[in-house]
Formats: C-alpha cells, sequence, structure tokens
C-alpha cells in the first residue's frame, strides 16, 4: 500500500513541477501584454494605492499586477473587492484564453498540492 501511495506522491510531484512551470510561463509571457493594454484603465485610485501604482510598475510586483489582472478577467467574483464600480473590460480572445488556462490550471494546482503534502506527511510518518 505504501508503495502505491508513494507512486501516487511521485506523480503529483511532477504534475504540480509541471503546472507550476506552465502557469509562470504563461504569467510571464502574458504580462507585457496586459500591462500595456490594460495599465491605464485599471491601475489608478481607488483600485490600486498610490505606492501600488508605483511598485507595480517594476520587477517582481508586476508580475503580481498580472496576476491580479487574469483574475479580475476570468474569474472576476474572485476580484469584487478590489474592482468594485468597474466591470471588466472587454479583452480579445487569446490572451483571455491563455488567461483561463494559466487561472484554471493554478486554481486545481492548490487541492493537488494540499493532496500531495496529506500523502508525503503520511509517508514520513510510517518511517
Amino acid at each position: 500500500m505504501d508503495q502505491i501511495l508513494f507512486d501516487f506522491m511521485m506523480t503529483l510531484l511532477f504534475i504540480l513541477l509541471f503546472s507550476g512551470i506552465f502557469v509562470w510561463a504563461g504569467t510571464i509571457s502574458i504580462c507585457g501584454y496586459l500591462g500595456r493594454k490594460y495599465d491605464h484603465i485599471l491601475l489608478k485610485s481607488p483600485h490600486f494605492t498610490p505606492e501600488e501604482q508605483v511598485n507595480y510598475l517594476e520587477f517582481p510586483l508586476y508580475l503580481h499586477k498580472t496576476i491580479i489582472y487574469m483574475t479580475y478577467f476570468t474569474y472576476p467574483s474572485i476580484a469584487k473587492r478590489r474592482f468594485k464600480d468597474i466591470p471588466a473590460p472587454k479583452i480579445e480572445l487569446l490572451p483571455k484564453i491563455l488567461s483561463h488556462m494559466i487561472m484554471t490550471v493554478a486554481l486545481v494546482s492548490i487541492p493537488l498540492l494540499i493532496l500531495f503534502l496529506i500523502i508525503a506527511i503520511y509517508l514520513y510518518s510510517q518511517i
């Protein structure tokens, strides 16, 4: 039984590794486009404080700003606290599909990571 759990844990490890690579590579590839296209609309008060407006223009925080934008475009109910009064702007098809894929893989990875940690802790306690 422990061998099956170990094999499952190693499979989860590789799935999480490749999903993490996909999420980071996708976020880095789309950050320039979303920044150029939507900073003048979304990166202003009251949605972002003046300090955030300055900080989110430089690495590595512009990646966080991109994740905020992708969350707002794909799952607006998650980002409704930050963007209360503004409807989501129209986004082209390719960035929308890429944003959905990145955010969905990232959100699916969270329960997989928790499952991986539970199995790893269980197997470690068996040693």
